[in-house]
């Protein structure tokens, strides 16, 4: 009876121990976006680029950067692409009514496939400039990337089935 008291003790101590610092390391994996993202909107906020921020994330491609979406004091929606580091390029702005909608870039995206899951639509700077990337799941369960231009909605770059 001892025995079996000591050996359920064990199993939760050793499953509640996992968990803890199961989510221990993922929070301490995502503090650096965290702060770099809030950094990012805290610079656009303070200089008057956007008055009120909408959304914000990471885009990541031959160079990293925030991207961030929002309104101006004059009610512009814009987005502002910060770069990850200091020297690289400088921050491109792009007013969103200037281009398709991420609506617009999802549907165009995603208007051939039939019981896929859509994982996210983010707008990003890659060497073409501003660009849409949608990614999804097709019905086969492989990940698919679609990258639309965003001044026209073309297709720029498309990766299939990984």
């Amino acid at each position: 009876m001892v025995l079996k008291r000591w050996l359920l003790f064990l199993v939760v101590f050793a499953v509640s121990l996992t968990v803890i610092l199961s989510l221990l390391i993922y929070f301490q994996a995502k503090a650096p976006f965290k702060d770099a993202n809030k950094s990012a909107e805290t610079y656009v906020t303070e200089n008057n680029l956007l008055a009120q921020v909408e959304d914000a994330y990471v885009y990541n491609s031959s160079s990293t950067f925030h991207t961030i979406i929002g309104k101006t004091a004059k009610g512009e929606e814009k987005a502002f692409f910060i770069p990850e580091k200091e020297n690289d390029d400088a921050i491109m702005e792009v007013n969103l009514q200037d281009g398709i909608s991420k609506e617009q870039a999802i549907q165009l995206a995603m208007e051939d496939e039939t019981n896929s899951k859509l994982l996210h639509a983010k707008l990003g700077v890659e060497e073409v400039g501003p660009v849409w990337e949608i990614t999804y799941v097709n019905e086969t369960n492989k990940l698919n990337y679609v990258y639309l231009l965003f001044d026209n909605g073309d297709w720029w770059k498309r990766i299939s089935n990984l």
